[in-house]
């Protein structure tokens, strides 16, 4: 499938400011810090994971609580 093809929604909601969103509002209500990643998906090229089990040569933002 194509992107062109996909709803135009799913770049807003597959996009980074809101992976953004999604870790720092994760890392609030957890406690610990998480990372926004890039993947090689054109589907989902971004996704937000605890730091510690992301890639390092990938991580486009890490969100740590102070």
């Amino acid at each position: 499938m194509l992107p062109q093809s996909l709803d135009p929604r799913r770049a807003i909601l597959c996009g980074r400011a809101n992976a953004e969103r999604l870790a720092i509002r994760m890392t609030a209500n957890s406690g610990q810090s998480h990372a926004v990643v890039r993947t090689n998906s054109k589907l989902q090229p971004f996704c937000v994971l605890p730091t510690d089990e992301g890639l390092r040569g990938a991580i486009e933002l890490q969100v740590v609580e102070l």
